[in-house]
C-alpha cells in the first residue's frame, strides 16, 4: 500500500466522520428542536412567552443550525475535492514516471 493510498482512505474517513457528525448533529439537536416548535405551535403552551419563543427558534435558532450544518456540509465538499485533486494529481504524475521509466528502459 502506497503512502498516498494510505493518506487516501485517512482523508475519505475523516470526510465520512464530518458527514457523520453533521447528520447526528441534524437529528439529535435540530429535529427535536423542530419537533418542540411544532408542539409549541400545536397549542402544547399557550400565551405571550410561546409565540416568543416559537419565534424566536423559527427566526433564530433553527436559521442559524441550517448555517452550520450547511457549513458542516460545504466543510466536507471541499475537503473531498481536495483529496480528488490530489489523487489526480498523483495519477497524472505516476503515468509520467511510467512513460519516462519506459524510455529509459528503451534506451538501456
Amino acid at each position: 500500500m502506497s503512502i498516498f493510498n494510505f493518506i487516501s482512505s485517512q482523508i475519505l474517513g475523516s470526510v465520512g466522520q464530518i458527514v457523520k457528525q453533521g447528520d447526528m448533529f441534524n437529528s439529535g439537536v435540530v429535529d427535536p428542536l423542530k419537533g418542540i416548535v411544532n408542539n409549541v405551535s400545536g397549542g402544547i403552551w399557550k400565551g405571550d412567552g410561546s409565540v416568543r419563543f416559537t419565534t424566536e427558534m423559527t427566526e433564530v435558532v433553527l436559521p442559524m443550525l441550517a448555517t452550520l450544518l450547511v457549513s458542516n456540509s460545504s466543510f466536507a465538499t471541499g475537503i473531498k475535492k481536495s483529496h480528488d485533486r490530489m489523487m489526480d494529481a498523483f495519477k497524472q504524475s505516476a503515468s509520467m514516471a511510467n512513460t519516462l521509466n519506459d524510455v529509459f528502459s528503451s534506451i538501456f
